[in-house]
């Protein structure tokens, strides 16, 4: 501030541009401990596990919940939901993610789609379940969208035909039990 109480200072800190920091060129003096653990890392890179996405896997686990299978099929035990949907683990599939946290995991309805097409999906197709149930992953209950404009067409006409029912009297919302019900 000035003689007259306004504040020049606009910048980030509180110095004058033509202040030079105390701590300006000097360097910070090592102690002991990283002198010892510098000298032991120096030119040396970390080993890299055999099995290292593995590894990692199990570090950072996958968003979502797990449910155990009594199965003896190991495909499916390995399975893992998430916001509803059916994860799979199968790390040598070609779309499955390469990435932590949800290394080696590909969505189930992706796979199956998939497999049907013979290809892999292409940036922007999306998959929709047509009785709305993310778990029911069977072919004949998924769509496959080219684009997401006509798979939110798709909920549209779903909304606009609930509406048409429940004007017509054959679903009402049940207001104790906040859900809708047929007649």
């Amino acid at each position: 501030m000035n003689k007259k109480g306004i504040c020049l200072n606009t910048g980030r800190t509180h110095f004058n541009k033509v202040h030079i920091p105390w701590n300006k060129g000097k360097k910070m003096p090592l102690t002991k401990k990283v002198l010892v653990a510098y000298k032991l890392r120096k030119g040396r890179k970390n080993p890299k596990p055999n099995n290292f996405s593995e590894i990692m896997r199990k570090i950072n686990p996958p968003l979502g919940k797990k449910k155990k299978f009594s199965s003896k099929d190991k495909e499916k035990r390995l399975r893992l939901w998430r916001d509803g949907y059916v994860c799979i683990y199968k790390p040598e599939y070609p779309s499955s993610r390469k990435s932590p946290p949800d290394y080696g995991y590909i969505l189930e309805h992706r796979m199956i789609i998939e497999s049907d097409i013979g290809r892999q999906l292409q940036k922007g197709e999306v998959i929709h379940h047509i009785d709305g149930c993310k778990s029911n992953n069977k072919l004949e209950n998924l769509l496959l969208c080219s684009t997401q404009r006509e798979h939110n067409e798709i909920h549209t006409q779903m909304e606009i035909f609930v509406e048409r029912l429940i004007r017509k009297g054959k679903v009402y919302y049940d207001k104790e039990k906040k859900e809708f019900k047929f007649r």
